[in-house]
Order: C-alpha cells, then structure tokens, then sequence
C-alpha cells in the first residue's frame, strides 16, 4: 500500500552514482528525520509508527525538537507495528539543527555545534548534520544567519549529512548539501523531516540490512544510499491546516485559563476590600 500516492520507495530517485551491487544489497529502509506531536508534528507516535510500517519502512527515527520522551514510548510500541525505532532528538544548537541518533537520554540545546556533536558521541550516538542549507529552519549555513563558513561545516565531526530533505519546498538547498558532502567524509542521508503521518518515507535511507544496528554500521561504513520525493503542495497544506486547529485549540485553553485566573482575582480583590482598585 502506497499512503503517499506518488511512487514507491524503490522507485524514488538515487542522488549520487551507485554501484549495481551497492543498490542490490541497500534492501533496507529507514527513515531518519520524523517528528511527532510531542513537538510541532500534528501526529500521534502510534499514528507515526503505523505510516511508517505502512510505508514498508523497517527502521525509523523518532526526532522531536529537543526531547527523547515521544521516540522511547515509539521504543516501547515498536514491536506492535514490526519496525525498528531510533532514539533520536533534533537538538537546536547555537550554530544549527542537529539530528542526534541512537540515544540514550537527551541531548540540551543551545550548546554549539562541536559541542554537540560531542555529547552525542559521548552517548555513543550518530550525529547527522541536518539541512544544512535549509532557509527557513536552522540549517547551520542558513543563507540568513551566516553563523559558519562551508570550510568550518566542514571541518566539524559529524557522521552523516542529511542531503535529502522531503520538507525543503525548493530543491537548491538540497543539491547544494549534496555537493557539499563530496567535500567531506561522512555519510550521505535522507529525511522526510515528517510532520505529520502522510510524509512519513518521502526521504528514505537505503542501507544493507534491515536493523537499527545495521544502519549504525552502515552509517559508520559510509554505504547509505540517500532517495526520496519532495512533499506536494496538497500535504503542505494538510499540514499548515491540521497546525491551525491544534494552535488554535492551545490558545483558546490557555484564553480560558486567563479568563479563569482573571475572575479568580477579581473574585479575591472584592472579598478582601480592594474592589475599589479595579
């Protein structure tokens, strides 16, 4: 079953030359860059975990901004969908977005870069550079921000670069992370930087085998294959839709709330003799 309408993930494009063997071997699947709505996604962990078995992925990372407590409960469902689930956190550095794989707890924002990455290895965890030239999130040469030069991005210990980002609406941001990672020794990766269920697979991780452990290896051994298709203006719109209604359901409680603790005063001033002052 395909829940995108758009072509299978055998059919997505290959980014970089592969070799016949390389593409006969990469059978495994996996996802690295899903957010859930522990974050700013609009879906469920289960809602996530079901798309990307849907999908026919075998391995998906669970990345909410700045926290691991939505990717150990996907830990703890996994087994109920047949995947594999990746700890994993988007952590908000000074100098960009890190994708921070295989942890153990989370990783603090704010720290910079280098510092990060790290304390992600302290955690023996993966760290991926994520759209990097992304301008509108925090990719760490954001054309806006102008924090790091290219030879600095470069210089940096990271394991993978995201170099396929299904969410980027224009795809020279992506082309030029894939040029930039010639330049480097790390891994080359994609994301569907999923928000919600429906791009869940849209960037997809090729390696051999079908593990969370075997796309470590694979990781560590360079030989991912990066494929994927952008997100369409319809699930861009699904999105931006479903995002109105949660932040409007959160500002309407938090108007009561205020509305409730106004009339709390209100109710304490007169009873002790200050109504006078309102």
């Amino acid at each position: 079953m395909n829940i995108h309408g758009g072509r299978g993930l055998a059919e997505r494009p290959l980014f970089f030359a592969v070799s016949p063997t390389m593409r006969r071997i990469a059978t495994g699947k996996a996802d690295l860059h899903v957010h859930t709505n522990a974050s700013d996604g609009v879906s469920t962990v289960r809602d996530v975990l079901e798309a990307a078995s849907i999908a026919g992925l075998d391995v998906v990372a669970v990345t909410d901004h700045n926290r691991v407590d939505s990717a150990l409960r996907a830990v703890e469902l996994a087994p109920q969908f047949g995947l594999g689930v990746i700890v994993g956190e988007e952590v908000s550095t000074h100098h960009g977005h890190l994708l921070a794989l295989f942890l153990k707890e989370r990783i603090a924002p704010g720290r910079g870069l280098a510092e990060t990455i790290a304390a992600v290895h302290d955690q023996g965890g993966i760290a991926v550079l994520a759209h990097p030239y992304d301008p509108i999130s925090f990719g760490a040469l954001n054309p806006w921000r102008k924090r790091l030069t290219e030879e600095q991005v470069i210089a940096l210990d990271y394991d993978a670069m995201e170099v396929f980002n299904a969410c980027l609406p224009r795809p020279s941001a992506n082309l030029r992370a894939q040029q930039l990672v010639t330049r480097t020794s790390a891994a080359k990766v994609a994301g569907s930087d999923s928000h919600s269920a429906n791009t869940i697979g849209l960037g997809v991780t090729l390696f051999p085998g079908h593990t969370p452990e075997d796309l470590r290896q694979a990781i560590l051994e360079r030989t991912t294959v990066p494929v994927g298709q952008p997100w369409s203006l319809r699930q861009y719109a699904e999105l931006f839709g479903r995002r109105e209604l949660r932040y409007a359901g959160v500002a309407a409680t938090y108007a009561l709330g205020l509305c409730g603790a106004a009339v709390g005063v209100v109710a304490l001033a007169a009873r002790s003799g200050v109504s006078r002052f309102l």
